[in-house]
């Protein structure tokens, strides 16, 4: 067994905002070759946690406890540092300019890991390579910032609803891509809603529980109709390997 630090550690981190704590005291490892996915209701803190596990400021959140990137505290990575550790995608990406996707992803390399015409086919983007960002649908752009935080080069990468604007086939092939293109020694945080898609796609859960509590585990174990009822507030029926919501 490797004696290497987590890629990702947390250490009684509690997120606070409006007067209400969204996470508690969570105490929590990320490994190499791990898609943790974290689940939870509109506003329970999914994007709060993931900008904080990324090291991005938020106004009017207040944090306690640690964060660790391979052992060190977050707070002594250099920005230069930080980029080549950790990628970050948000919800939605802001663009002011009109550069092409072929431009904006040769700029997003930080450490070359990956070939970006593979990146481009896999995330059925060839044919909008020459295209400015500005003229993307929704779900075009997604899977653009989802090349950009790959090509990066980041053994670390924390997602926040990369599937959110994709349609079902678009979902069912980023599903395929996140679990078999990456490198074993990349560990992947993402935020969700679609149960089944996290289902498929995540090797362990972290749940963000209405009262800021969390639990946390192998998505196999934990995934369940008791689980799911605590975290989304409504009953849920697993039909021949489908979750459906009551």
């Amino acid at each position: 067994m490797s004696d290497a630090p987590p890629l990702l550690a947390t250490r009684a981190l509690t997120l606070a905002a409006a007067g209400r704590e969204l996470v508690r005291s969570l105490d929590w490892r990320v490994g190499p070759g791990q898609r943790w996915c974290v689940i939870g209701r509109n506003a329970a803190g999914k994007s709060t946690l993931l900008r904080a596990l990324a090291g991005v400021s938020e106004i009017g959140v207040s944090q306690r406890g640690a964060i660790d990137w391979q052992g060190r505290p977050q707070h002594d990575w250099s920005a230069v540092d930080a980029a080549a550790l950790r990628a970050f995608m948000p919800q939605q990406a802001i663009d002011r300019f009109p550069i092409t996707v072929a431009r904006l992803l040769e700029l997003s390399v930080v450490r070359p890991r990956h070939d970006a015409r593979a990146a481009l086919a896999a995330l059925d983007l060839e044919p909008l390579a020459a295209r400015p960002v500005l003229e993307l649908s929704g779900g075009e752009r997604q899977r653009v910032a989802l090349a950009q935080c790959v090509l990066q080069g980041a053994p670390l990468l924390l997602l926040d609803e990369p599937v959110a604007f994709q349609d079902p086939a678009h979902q069912a092939l980023v599903a395929r891509w996140l679990g078999l293109s990456l490198p074993r020694d990349q560990a992947l945080v993402i935020s969700a809603h679609d149960v089944n898609w996290i289902a498929r796609t995540a090797t362990h859960v972290l749940a963000l529980l209405p009262t800021g509590q969390c639990e946390q585990g192998v998505t196999a174990d934990l995934l369940e109709a008791g689980l799911l009822e605590r975290v989304y507030g409504c009953e849920w029926r697993d039909v021949g390997g489908v979750w459906v919501a009551d």
